[in-house]
């Protein structure tokens, strides 16, 4: 499920849900002493000298800063797509190194709980696991109610979308 179809699937609560996940993993992640800062969330970004990506607002992108005993953090970079789940790279690399879900991964292992990100960036960071190094490919959240249910939880109740808001977004 690409950013366009979880959009039109959604409509603005697509984004809310994003917003809330966000937030989550980022208040995890302080949580348990790792500090995680939002990127651009619409914007295009520089990502060498020749490529160039576009941000979108239903992607995650957190960047990992050093803390107080953490100096071995070489700028990793968490990501999160509605299509390929959690990844993690490093500035200025093209490609992530490990994803959260594989090749054999459930619509489920998209949307991870905020401890489940965190913790597996972390045994990654620590080197103690490894994500798996192929990201699944035609997995959609829609697949799954449990999954799409999982990130409407993940709403603010306070940034849910009104009736009048609804009737303007895009739901097919």
């Amino acid at each position: 499920m690409n950013n366009d179809a979880l959009v039109a699937a959604l409509g603005m609560d697509a984004v809310a849900a994003v917003h809330g996940y966000r937030q989550q993993v980022i208040s995890e992640a302080d949580r348990r002493g790792l500090r995680l800062v939002s990127e651009a969330l619409s914007d295009v970004v520089r990502l060498s000298t020749e490529i160039y990506t576009v941000v979108d607002p239903i992607d995650i992108r957190l960047a990992v800063l050093p803390c107080r005993g953490r100096g071995d953090l070489a700028d990793p970079m968490l990501r999160w797509d509605p299509a390929h789940g959690w990844s993690l790279s490093y500035r200025g690399e093209h490609s992530p190194r490990d994803h959260y879900a594989g090749t054999q991964a459930a619509p489920l292992d998209l949307v991870p709980t905020a401890a489940e990100v965190v913790a597996w960036a972390i045994s990654v960071l620590d080197g103690h696991a490894v994500g798996h190094r192929a990201p699944s490919h035609g997995l959609d959240l829609d697949d799954d109610p449990a999954a799409i249910r999982r990130l409407l939880g993940l709403i603010d109740p306070h940034r849910r979308t009104t009736s009048d808001q609804a009737a303007f977004s895009p739901t097919t």
